[in-house]
């Protein structure tokens, strides 16, 4: 199973970062019980999306004695200085195959909001956490 990760660059709360991907594993377990590999696709940006990586750092040996791999899959969307470019790339991130997504938004972001459209538009399951502060 494919988890599309997509987190606003000042997101800092870490604690729901780990909340809302351990759902995600526990949905995958119980709606695709027969895929023992989850993997979170993000590009390593700063806010939640590195905090993804510090997450699968510490669940990926405790999952391997469960018989999952967790791993994670970076994209590069840094095609250029050119938002349309970076749009692009989320879109084709989005259309390679992924299975659901979880998406933390703080404040206006313009690229999460593209995303939440995307996913909706093509009936993918997903998960939105917004920051109350």
């Amino acid at each position: 199973m494919r988890v599309l990760v997509v987190g606003s660059r000042n997101w800092t709360d870490y604690n729901e970062v780990m909340r809302n991907l351990t759902i995600a594993i526990e949905d995958a377990s119980i709606f695709s019980p027969d895929d023992k590999r989850i993997v979170f696709v993000h590009t390593g940006a700063s806010g939640a999306e590195n905090m993804t990586t510090e997450y699968v750092g510490k669940v990926e040996k405790y999952m391997r004695q469960k018989e999952y791999a967790v791993k994670e899959e970076l994209v590069n969307n840094r095609l250029s200085g050119n938002n349309i470019d970076k749009l692009t790339a989320d879109y084709d991130t989005i259309t390679s195959g992924i299975d659901s997504a979880v998406i933390f938004v703080r404040g206006k972001d313009r690229r999460a909001e593209y995303c939440i459209s995307i996913l909706k538009e093509m009936d993918i399951p997903t998960k939105v956490v917004r920051d109350k502060s």
